[in-house]
C-alpha cells in the first residue's frame, strides 16, 4: 500500500495487480469483474459492474484507491474504495467497490455487453443511419483541450496582449503539445505548457494573443498526445454521442 500520484491529487491505494497476486489467479483466467455498492434510482437498474481483460487488470497502473489528498476517499468520489483505470473512460472507475471476481470467460453483464457501446471505427465515427456496424465496449480516452478564461462573445482590445489560458490532457497517453490558432485554423502555434503532474493529468496551457484588427476572430485549441493522436477538425458521430473530442473553439470580438 502507499501513495500513487494520478493527476494533481495524490491517491492512496494499492495496485490491483498486487491484490490479484495475493489472492491467486488461476491459469486460463480471461477477465476481472468489479462490482460496487452504488445503485440506480430506478429499482430495475441492472447492478453496476464493469470488467477488464486480465492483462489490463494486471498492468500495474490500475489501482484500488482508498484515500485522496491525505484523507479518506470522499463519499462523492467513491468511499470507501474506488477502482482507478488511468486513460480509460470513467464508466470503468467503479465507486464503492465491494467485490472483485476473476472470470474464465468473457463477462456478459449488461454494462459490458449492452451499455456504453461504441462503433469499432476510428473516433467511434459512423454515418447517421449506418447499419451493421460492429460495436465494442467504450475503452481508451481521447485527447481533449479546453479554454478556461475566454468565452464565446468575449470582447478583446485591438493591439492589447491577452494571455489566453486553458487545460488539456492526452487521454490514454501523455499530453505532448497543445496548438493554438487565432485565425480559424489557418495558422497554428505551440502553446506553453504548465507543470506536468503525471502521464494522465490535466496540464495548464497558455499563449499570448494580440489581435491587430477589429472584428470577429475564431480561436481554436488542439491537443496532441505522445502517441500522435490529435483532436479532429470535425466532430465524430454515433448514436450515443460518445467520444466527442473535436477541436475546441471560441469566437471573440476585437474592438
Amino acid at each position: 500500500m502507499g501513495q500513487r500520484r494520478h493527476g494533481k491529487c495524490p491517491l492512496g491505494g494499492v495496485r490491483l495487480r498486487d491484490v490479484l497476486d495475493r489472492a491467486g489467479v488461476k491459469a486460463g483466467s480471461l477477465q476481472v469483474r468489479f462490482n460496487g455498492l452504488d445503485t440506480g434510482v430506478v429499482p430495475q437498474t441492472p447492478d453496476f459492474m464493469k470488467s477488464l481483460d486480465i492483462d489490463h487488470a494486471r498492468d500495474g497502473e490500475v489501482m484500488i484507491a482508498y484515500a485522496m489528498n491525505g484523507a479518506l476517499l470522499p463519499l462523492l468520489n467513491g468511499f470507501p474504495l474506488r477502482l482507478v483505470v488511468p486513460g480509460w473512460y470513467a464508466t470503468y472507475w467503479v465507486k464503492m467497490l465491494n467485490d472483485i471476481e476473476v472470470l474464465d470467460k468473457p463477462d456478459d453483464n449488461f454494462w459490458t455487453t449492452k451499455a456504453y457501446l461504441i462503433p469499432d471505427t476510428p473516433f467511434a465515427n459512423i454515418v447517421p443511419g449506418q447499419k451493421d456496424v460492429k460495436m465494442v465496449a467504450i475503452n481508451r480516452m481521447l485527447p481533449r483541450s479546453f479554454f478556461t478564461n475566454v468565452q464565446n462573445g468575449a470582447v478583446l482590445k485591438v493591439g492589447q496582449t491577452t494571455i489566453v489560458r486553458g487545460i488539456a490532457f492526452g487521454g490514454d497517453a501523455a499530453l505532448a503539445k497543445v496548438l493554438f490558432s487565432a485565425d480559424s485554423g489557418g495558422r497554428w502555434q505551440e502553446a506553453r505548457l504548465g507543470s506536468d503532474h503525471g502521464k494522465y493529468s490535466f496540464r495548464q496551457w497558455e499563449v499570448p494573443l494580440r489581435l491587430s484588427s477589429s472584428g470577429l476572430h475564431k480561436l481554436m485549441i488542439k491537443a496532441i498526445n505522445a502517441a500522435g493522436s490529435a483532436q479532429p477538425d470535425h466532430a465524430n458521430w454515433n448514436g450515443a454521442g460518445f467520444m466527442r473530442n473535436v477541436i475546441e473553439s471560441v469566437s471573440v470580438q476585437a474592438a
